[in-house]
């Protein structure tokens, strides 16, 4: 096995062993208008989870950001708009 390869796996096992129990419960969705992109991800005793997107129009984003703000209440809504 080679030197990068045996590095990336052992980042892996550490991801996999980690002890979640004492990390506090963090559930965001992140939009970001000037990127097109949507990204929605919690963080708590139960693990980590993260999923993200892409959209080439904004209509889209902002359907899609409707849509998991009301899938998801308890998720905190972050909207980053950095046009100048």
């Amino acid at each position: 096995m080679d030197k990068i390869r045996a590095h990336r796996e052992l980042l892996k096992q550490q991801l996999f062993n980690y002890d979640y129990s004492n990390v506090s419960v963090d559930k965001n969705i992140l939009v970001e208008l000037d990127y097109g992109h949507i990204t929605v991800q919690s963080e708590g005793p139960s693990g980590f989870t993260h999923w993200k997107g892409s959209f080439s129009n904004e209509e889209s984003l902002i359907l899609r950001m409707n849509a998991e703000a009301v899938a998801l209440p308890e998720y905190k809504l972050i909207i980053v708009d950095r046009y100048e």
